[in-house]
C-alpha cells in the first residue's frame, strides 16, 4: 500500500456514501457545491492508498453541484475511515460499514441531465469491462439491470429470426433514427454483465415509422427471457428485452435465400461475425461457406445499349493469400467513370483508380454497336491486400462516377474449388494480350497461390495392381495417364513382346480420376492377355504432369527412372536396355533421351534446345523437328541442352538431388525443361540418343485440357520458366551442340533384356494407329 501524505482540506470535506456492487466493490457517492475534483481522485483506507482497480467520475447536477461516484474494492475492516484524496487534499470521506446497502437508481441518477446519466451508465459497464471479477458478479449483474431499466422501464423486444449455427441465433429489433452511431453493445443476464460477443447492425433504410433495424447475432444460451441488451450511443442508450426463442426457427441460409430484400449490410455483418467466430468454431466456419453458396448474391451488371455507359464484373477471385483478381469490361465513351471500389463480405474494401490493362471484347462492342478494332472495354486487374478471416467467395463493387454517385456491379460467386479459379483466371483473357507486364503483375499473383492451394489439397493416390512386378526392378517405367487411353493398346502389345521389358516395373499414373473403372477394366483385360505385371496410381484429382510423375516415383522401386508418355510406342523391342546402356556408359550423365518421331516417320525430337521467338520470348524447341528420320545429324549421339520428358531416362539418384519435378507449372507444360535445367546446374550432362526410336503422337492428352487451350496457361508457364531460367537459357543457347561424331552403328544391346534370364522370342509386329505399315520389322534399311 502507498502512504499519502495528506494535507488539510481547504474547504469542508463531504459526506459519502457507499452503496454495493456486488460481493467484492463499492460504490461511494457525494455532492459537492464546488466545483470538479481536479486531477485524480484516490480512495484510501486508515490513511493508505486502497489496492486498484479503482475509478472516479464527476457529473454535473441540474442544481448545479457536482455528483462525484468512486468505484472500488469493498473495504473488509468495519469501522475504518474511507477517505478520497484529490491533489493532497481530503475531498470525502465514509465509514466502512458490515453491511452496505444496494444503489437505489433514483438516487445516483436523480437531478441528472439525459447526458449525464448515460455517462454514469456507461461509467459501470466501462468498470466491468476492465474488471473481470466484476463481470460475473451477480449483485453487480442486479444493479445494473435495475439502474438500465431506471432509464428504459418498458424496454422493446429482441427477437431471434433465425438459427446461425448450433450455438448462435440472429436477433432482430429497430432504433430510433435519431439514435446517432453506436458506440459499444452489453448484454446483462441473471448473473453477469459483459460486453456482447458480437457488435450491433443498424440498417441504413428507415421503415415507415422512421425506425431503423437492429440485428445482432448472441450465443443462443444469452438469448433468453429476462436477459436484456443496452445499446450504447454516443447521443443515448436503447434497451432491448430477449424474446422467448420460437421453435422451428429457420435456418441463416434459408432466411437469406427466401428474402431477396436482405440489405447488404446485414449480409456483410452476419458473414464478417461468423468468420471472426469461425477462427475457433468450425460450425461457424462451414457456415460463412455455406452462406456465400446456397444465397449468393444475384449477379447485377449495365449492358443496356440503351445507356451511355455499361460495366460488368465478369469474375472476382479471392485469391486466399489477401489478393484480389478482377475481370469484366466498362464501356464508357464520355468517360463518365472514375474507378472501382470493391467490398468483400468481410468489410475489407480495396479501390482500382486506374484500369491499366485493357483488350477488346467483341461482345460488348456488339451490344454498343461500336467497331471491334477500336473497343478496348475488356480489364483485369490484380489488387494485393492482406488476407480475409474467412474465404471470400463474392464480393461486390462500385463503379464510380465523377458526380459522386455509382454504378453498383455484382460478380457471380467465384469458382469453389482452387483449380476451377485458377482456370478461370487463366481463361479471363485472350492469350494474345497476355503481355509479360500483364503475366508479371496480374496473372501470376493470382494465379500461383491459387494453383499452390490445389496442389496443397492433394490425398494419397489409390493403388491397383496387376500381377507382382519384379522384387528389384533395374528401370522404374512410370507413364502419366490424362484423358487419351486409345494408345495403351499399342503401348502395352510392344511391352509385352519386348524380351527388353522383362525386368522393368511398369507404373501408370491416372490424373483423371474420373476415368478409374474404364482404366482399371482395359489394363485388367490386358493383363489377362498378356500377363503383363503393372501398377495403377489413381490420383483423387488432376494435379498435372509434374504431380504424377512425382507420385510414380514415390510408389516406385527401380534403380533407374524411365518417364514415358503414353502416346509414345516403341518402333521395335530392346529399346529400354538400350538407353538403359546410354544413361551408364558416359561418366557424368544425368539424363538421356531417344529419337522420337511423328507416324509419318519424320523427326519429332533429336535433343531438345532453347531460343527466342520474334517477340523476344524463350522456347523449347526440339533439334531438326521435321525432318526426315534418318537426316544424318540426327543419327549422331551427343550432349544436347535437354530432352523432352516424352521419354526420359535418369537415375533415382539424380532425380532426388535435383529435386524431381517442379510442380509450379499449370497443367503440363515446361516441366521436362525445368528437370533438365536443374540436371545441368547440378554440373551433370545430357544426352541423346539416337539408336533409340520411338514413335510419339504428340500432345494427345493436353489438347483435351479445356483449362490450358482455352487459356493462357502456356504463356503463364513460359513466363514462369524464363524468369527462373532465363540467364541459363541464354548461356547454353551461345554453346555450339552440332559435336561432329560419327552416327552409331545399330548397337548389339538392342534385344539385350534387362534382367539375366529373360526370354528371347522374336517380337511380335505392333501395328501402329494411322499408318497401314508395321512396327519392328528387322530388315529395316537404316542407312
Amino acid at each position: 500500500m502507498t502512504v499519502l501524505a495528506v494535507l488539510p482540506a481547504s474547504a469542508s470535506i463531504a459526506s459519502a456514501q457507499l452503496h454495493a456492487l456486488g460481493d467484492d466493490f463499492v460504490l461511494a457517492s457525494w455532492e459537492s457545491d464546488g466545483p470538479e475534483p481536479s486531477g485524480r481522485v484516490v480512495p484510501t483506507l486508515d490513511g493508505e492508498e486502497v489496492r486498484p482497480p479503482y475509478t472516479t467520475l464527476s457529473v454535473r447536477t441540474s442544481w448545479g453541484g457536482q455528483r462525484v461516484l468512486s468505484i472500488l474494492r469493498a473495504p473488509r475492516t468495519s469501522g475504518v475511515p474511507v477517505r478520497f484524496v484529490a491533489q493532497s487534499r481530503v475531498v470525502a470521506e465514509v465509514l466502512a460499514e458490515p453491511q452496505v446497502p444496494d444503489p437505489d437508481p433514483a438516487f445516483l441518477l436523480g437531478s441528472l441531465d439525459a447526458p449525464s446519466r448515460l455517462r454514469v451508465v456507461r461509467f459501470l459497464f466501462d468498470f466491468a469491462r476492465s474488471t473481470p471479477a466484476l463481470r460475473s458478479d451477480a449483485g453487480f449483474a442486479a444493479v445494473c439491470r435495475r439502474m438500465v431499466l431506471e432509464l428504459s422501464p418498458t424496454p422493446s423486444p429482441l427477437v431471434a429470426r433465425a438459427l446461425a449455427t448450433d450455438e448462435l441465433l440472429l436477433c432482430g429489433g429497430s432504433l430510433s433514427s435519431g439514435f446517432g452511431e453506436v458506440t459499444g453493445a452489453v448484454i446483462i443476464t441473471a448473473g453477469a454483465v459483459g460486453p456482447s460477443p458480437f457488435d450491433v447492425c443498424i440498417g441504413s433504410a428507415l421503415d415507415r415509422r422512421g425506425r431503423a433495424a437492429m440485428s445482432l447475432l448472441v450465443d443462443k444460451a444469452l438469448c433468453a427471457p429476462g436477459n436484456l441488451l443496452v445499446v450504447l450511443g454516443r447521443n443515448g442508450l436503447a434497451c432491448r428485452a430477449f424474446s422467448a426463442v420460437a421453435p422451428n426457427l429457420p435456418s441463416l441460409t434459408e432466411r437469406l435465400s427466401t428474402r431477396r430484400d436482405t440489405p447488404l449490410e446485414l449480409r456483410q455483418y452476419i458473414l464478417n461475425a461468423l468468420a471472426q467466430r469461425g477462427r475457433s468454431d468450425a460450425t461457424a466456419a462451414a457456415a460463412v461457406r455455406e452462406l456465400q453458396v446456397l444465397a449468393p448474391l444475384p449477379k447485377r451488371q449495365v449492358a443496356d445499349a440503351k445507356r451511355s455507359i455499361g460495366a460488368a464484373l465478369d469474375l472476382a477471385v479471392p485469391t486466399g493469400d489477401g489478393g484480389l483478381f478482377l475481370a469484366g469490361w466498362v464501356h464508357d465513351p464520355h468517360a463518365l467513370s472514375g474507378g472501382l471500389t470493391v467490398h468483400t463480405p468481410f468489410g475489407g474494401e480495396r479501390r482500382l483508380e486506374v484500369l491499366e490493362h485493357r483488350f477488346p471484347r467483341e461482345d460488348v462492342a456488339k451490344l454498343f454497336g461500336t467497331a471491334p478494332s477500336t473497343d478496348r472495354s475488356g480489364f483485369v486487374a490484380y489488387l494485393p491486400g492482406a488476407p480475409e478471416p474467412a474465404a471470400a467467395l463474392q464480393v461486390h463493387a462500385e463503379l464510380r462516377l465523377g458526380s459522386g454517385g455509382s454504378i453498383r456491379l455484382v460478380p457471380p460467386l467465384r469458382p469453389l474449388s482452387p483449380a476451377d479459379a485458377r482456370a478461370a483466371v487463366l481463361g479471363s483473357l485472350p492469350p494474345q494480350h497476355a503481355t509479360p507486364l500483364v503475366l508479371e503483375t496480374v496473372i501470376a499473383p493470382a494465379v500461383a497461390p491459387l494453383h499452390a492451394a490445389h496442389m496443397a489439397s492433394r490425398g494419397e493416390p489409390e493403388t491397383v495392381s496387376f500381377g507382382r512386378g519384379p522384387e528389384t526392378p533395374a528401370v522404374s517405367v512410370i507413364i502419366p495417364l490424362y484423358k487419351a487411353l486409345e494408345f495403351l493398346r499399342f503401348q502395352l502389345s510392344s511391352f509385352a513382346t519386348d524380351p527388353g521389358m522383362a525386368g522393368a516395373e511398369l507404373i501408370f499414373v491416372l490424373d483423371s480420376p474420373e476415368q478409374r473403372d474404364e482404366l482399371v477394366h482395359m489394363l485388367h483385360g490386358f493383363h489377362a492377355l498378356y500377363g503383363l505385371p503393372m501398377r495403377v496410381l489413381v490420383q483423387p484429382a488432376n494435379y498435372g504432369y509434374s504431380a504424377a510423375n512425382n507420385a510414380g516415383v514415390a510408389a516406385s522401386t527401380g534403380r533407374t527412372l524411365l518417364f514415358l508418355n503414353s502416346d509414345v510406342i516403341p518402333d521395335q523391342p530392346g529399346w529400354l536396355p538400350a538407353l538403359l546402356g546410354a544413361l551408364e556408359r558416359t561418366p557424368g550423365t544425368g539424363a538421356v533421351g531417344p529419337k522420337l518421331l511423328f507416324d509419318d516417320d519424320s523427326l519429332q525430337h533429336a535433343g531438345l534446345y532453347f531460343d527466342r521467338d520474334v517477340r523476344g520470348r524463350w522456347y523449347n524447341h526440339h533439334f531438326f523437328k521435321g525432318l526426315p528420320r534418318d537426316f544424318l545429324p540426327a543419327r549422331r549421339e551427343r550432349s544436347v541442352p535437354g530432352v523432352t520428358g516424352a521419354c526420359l531416362m535418369m537415375t533415382r539418384e539424380t532425380f532426388d538431388a535435383v529435386g524431381g519435378f517442379c510442380e509450379d507449372y499449370v497443367i503440363g507444360d515446361y516441366e521436362d525443361s525445368d528437370l533438365c535445367l536443374r540436371i545441368r546446374k547440378a554440373g551433370l550432362d545430357i544426352r541423346y540418343v539416337p539408336s533409340v526410336e520411338l514413335y510419339h503422337l504428340e500432345r494427345r492428352s493436353i489438347s483435351r485440357h479445356q483449362g490450358y487451350t482455352r487459356g493462357v496457361a502456356s504463356e503463364y508457364n513460359g513466363w514462369l520458366h524464363a524468369r527462373r531460367w532465363g540467364a541459363m537459357m541464354e548461356e547454353l543457347a551461345a554453346r555450339d551442340w552440332d559435336q561432329r561424331t560419327p552416327p552409331p552403328a545399330l548397337e548389339d544391346s538392342l534385344m539385350r533384356p534387362l534382367s539375366a534370364g529373360a526370354p528371347t522370342d522374336t517380337a511380335l509386329p505392333v501395328a501402329v494407329p494411322g499408318k497401314s505399315r508395321l512396327f519392328g520389322r528387322a530388315n529395316r534399311n537404316r542407312s
